[in-house]
């Protein structure tokens, strides 16, 4: 006969069997959510820090532009400043020299302005995805203390054992999340420096033209394919910093060696070589090749990241596969 104290055991363990996979997978749930309200609040930081110094930069060309508007206006007007130079016979030479200083500081003026909303927006993006944490930290107390009673009351080595998979789970969960954001971010770039290089590509061609006495038409294209170089670049500029924040997120947990750190002042490179001296063929010349250096640094770290996603979901299977044993033979 079995006693009353191996009957209670005994349902104990059934109860047991029920219990275990259901606070597994709640355990993996609320850590999931636990890593990524820890992600939100880093990337948040790092966004107010980016938004801060980028906001200083937009105040100071927007002084800037005021300024360069006032010293063309000043050389315009038949001033006492405007008579000097005509007198001299270089009135000319120097508006046109404040006219480009003037289309520098708007160029970067409208750059900046762009950073700005932009940052903004993902500001509040991930405050609003945070606020939709805020009862994350209370359940997973709630759970912890949930596991702890149980374990306690089991005498199945393999409850704890499951219990550590659950969390082991949930952190490659995190990581794969984390992984499949940094790869979006970073084809966006990608996208991004093809429409630049395409842009480029065809300026150069036009440009080539225009040396050979292509005419008016030719200049006007050329000039209208940097534009839109220059208006994608903006976008590049602000995705790259997207991108760089994924990127960072995934080193953070894994040891990932990816520097694309010289990359921060690729957009400043292409504006200062070609606001000045836009007309010059070199000058697109060099603005392509770094624009194709630049696209070549972001691809082979999309690579190296998809790699680490393949072997990421390899491991993750193979904690599934080991989790379900368990539950089997429990």
């Amino acid at each position: 006969m079995f006693s009353v104290r191996q009957v209670i055991k005994d349902q104990w363990f059934i109860k047991e069997e029920t219990m275990l996979p259901e606070l597994s997978a709640r355990l993996t749930k609320i850590v999931e959510q636990k890593r990524l309200k820890q992600k939100l609040e880093q990337d948040l930081g790092a966004v107010e820090t980016e938004l801060q110094s980028t906001s200083a930069r937009f105040s100071a060309f927007e002084a800037q532009l005021k300024k360069e508007k006032v010293d063309v206006e000043k050389l315009e007007r038949l001033s006492l400043t405007g008579l000097f130079y005509s007198v001299l016979g270089s009135k000319e030479e120097q508006l046109d020299k404040e006219r480009q200083e003037l289309l520098s500081a708007q160029l970067k003026y409208q750059q900046t302005k762009k950073q700005v909303a932009f940052l903004e927006q993902d500001k509040n993006a991930l405050a609003r995805q945070l606020r939709e944490l805020t009862s994350v930290e209370t359940e997973y107390e709630r759970l912890l203390t949930e596991k702890d009673d149980l374990l306690r009351r089991s005498d199945q080595p393999v409850a704890r054992e499951l219990i550590e998979l659950s969390g082991q789970i949930a952190d490659h969960n995190s990581q794969l999340k984390e992984i499949a954001e940094a790869i979006s971010a970073g084809k966006v770039v990608i996208a991004g420096m093809d429409e630049i290089i395409d842009s480029l590509e065809s300026a150069e061609g036009w440009g080539l033209w225009d040396l050979l006495g292509g005419g008016l038409l030719s200049t006007a294209v050329k000039h209208s394919r940097i534009n839109d170089a220059r208006a994608s670049v903006i976008d590049v500029q602000n995705n790259m910093s997207h991108f760089k924040r994924e990127l960072a997120d995934v080193q953070k947990k894994i040891d990932l060696k990816i520097d694309i750190g010289e990359l921060a002042s690729f957009a400043d490179f292409f504006f200062d070589g070609l606001i000045i001296d836009w007309l010059v063929q070199s000058k697109i010349e060099a603005s392509l090749e770094q624009s194709k250096k630049a696209k070549r640094m972001i691809v082979q770290a999309v690579k190296e990241i998809e790699a680490l996603k393949k072997n990421t979901q390899h491991q993750r299977v193979a904690l599934h596969e080991k989790q379900a044993l368990l539950i089997e033979q429990a």
